[in-house]
């Protein structure tokens, strides 16, 4: 599925926030359905009262937008907000953790917001009567990198400056669907080896208990997904591999596994569910180091206390490793094929950040040797402790 875009509209009291967000809103809604506004009294009625105007409160209300904002375009709806949010910590935020990004940033001169100031709002607070506005007298910490700077000073019509940013496409720092084409003709393949369960589930088959919740993260054809199933876990199983998904959909299996097509990185409604277990093999060096930190923290606020985590994952050790074009440090695409391959001592350092405890670990060759190939892989059990 497509992410929304976020178009993050920023600027001081009077900046004209409010008349750009409503323009660019109802420009866009001619193309798109999948369109929000966050603006105003909307904003207030979803945080309400439970927040006041202190620096800690701000910044408290400028993360919940951000984290709103968020939770919307992970599940395809662009957004158009209009804050001020004068954070730099909260905008790089959400350069790190939304995909697609856009911040613009209207620029007004001191005596302009002055002269649109109607309500009095700059007067008041230079007299200490009001403090729930952020202004011209206050230290504020300005966008350092927007993508767009608008000098809205009345001088350039509302049209252009929306004309501008409609035309602007986000920076993308990386996708998750990188390699939803090379699945799908993965999968289309009737592959002998795909039908059996992997090793590494005969490998975790001792630490599992019947009755149990088990979401297979990457879950592919299923082979491993449907070996739990028979094992009599409760099993959820997400890919975003349309072929495979449909496949799986399409035939009855034993104790009705749920079978989904989706990010498993931001599928925020099946994390709202609590785990027993998160089985991931070969997914974690199929996704970005962001995208895993995201992961890790919704696996962390789903899994349940003294749940276990399985990770599979091939090692900065592996032979492929440096084969193919370079993307950044350990990020490679060889054959048209994403890789990130793994560093065991610091991928075992951020579970245990995030309250895991490591139950098992080794790494090294034939733990999922075929004929054509013996990777060097990573494998961890690691037990959620909080």
């Amino acid at each position: 599925m497509e992410k929304g875009i976020l178009y993050w509209i920023t600027g001081l009291s009077g900046a004209g926030k409010t008349t750009i967000g409503n323009a660019l809103y109802y420009e866009l809604r001619e193309t798109k359905d999948n369109i929000v506004i966050l603006d105003g009294d909307i904003l207030k009625k979803l945080v309400g009262d439970s927040l006041g105007y202190t620096k800690e409160d701000r910044k408290k209300r400028a993360y919940y937008y951000s984290n709103l904002c968020k939770t919307l375009t992970d599940q395809g709806i662009s957004v158009v907000i209009c804050t001020i949010a004068m954070y730099d910590e909260v905008r790089e935020w959400n350069r790190n953790n939304i995909e697609k990004y856009i911040e613009v940033f209207l620029k007004v001169k001191k005596e302009t917001l002055i002269k649109r100031d109607t309500k009095g709002l700059y007067s008041a607070q230079a007299l200490g009567k009001v403090n729930n506005i952020v202004g011209i007298d206050q230290d504020v910490e300005f966008p350092k990198n927007p993508d767009i700077i608008i000098e809205n000073d009345g001088l350039i019509p509302v049209v252009e400056i929306v004309r501008k940013i409609v035309n602007y496409s986000p920076k993308i720092r990386d996708s998750f669907d990188r390699d939803t084409e090379y699945w799908n003709s993965y999968y289309s393949n009737d592959l002998t080896e795909l039908q059996r369960p992997s090793y590494f589930a005969l490998f975790v088959k001792e630490y599992i208990k019947s009755g149990k919740n088990i979401m297979d993260i990457g879950c592919g054809n299923g082979r491993d997904s449907l070996l739990f199933a028979k094992m009599g876990l409760k099993v959820v199983g997400v890919d975003a591999s349309k072929i495979a998904i449909d496949r799986l959909n399409s035939v009855q299996h034993e104790n009705m596994p749920m079978f989904v097509c989706d990010d498993f990185v931001t599928c925020k409604a099946l994390y709202q569910a609590q785990y027993d277990y998160f089985y991931s093999r070969w997914t974690m060096h199929a996704i970005s180091e962001r995208q895993e930190d995201e992961l890790l923290r919704n696996i962390s606020s789903s899994i349940k206390k003294d749940g276990l985590l399985f990770i599979e994952a091939r090692s900065i050790h592996d032979d492929l490793y440096g084969v193919g074009e370079r993307i950044s440090e350990n990020e490679y695409i060889y054959n048209d094929h994403y890789r990130r391959f793994m560093d065991k001592k610091i991928f075992i350092s951020k579970l245990k950040k995030l309250g895991y405890e490591i139950v098992f670990e080794v790494e090294g060759n034939t733990l999922s040797k075929t004929k054509k190939s013996d990777p060097t892989l990573i494998r961890i059990v690691a037990k959620y402790i909080g």
